[in-house]
């Protein structure tokens, strides 16, 4: 239900949500610049952060590209 202090929200589906693995690639980074980039406090929390495990959601990883990156949706296929 939609409520009149912003849009209507749901859960996220797995299309949603990305891992680190996929992160990195959509960074076009290695495994520790990744890690580096993840943990600065401009880039989007993870949506869930586990023991092992982070998700971030890709709309939001997508915004942070499209600010700190312009022109990185040229470059992916």
């Amino acid at each position: 239900m939609a409520s009149s202090n912003g849009p209507e929200t749901r859960p996220a589906t797995p299309a949603d949500l990305i891992g680190f693995g996929e992160l990195r690639e959509l960074l076009g980074v290695a495994r520790s610049r990744a890690h580096t980039i993840s943990r600065d406090r401009d880039f989007p929390p993870p949506w869930y952060a586990g023991e092992k495990e982070r998700l971030w959601l890709r709309a939001d990883v997508e915004a942070w590209l499209d600010r700190h990156r312009p022109g990185w949706r040229q470059t992916t296929g």
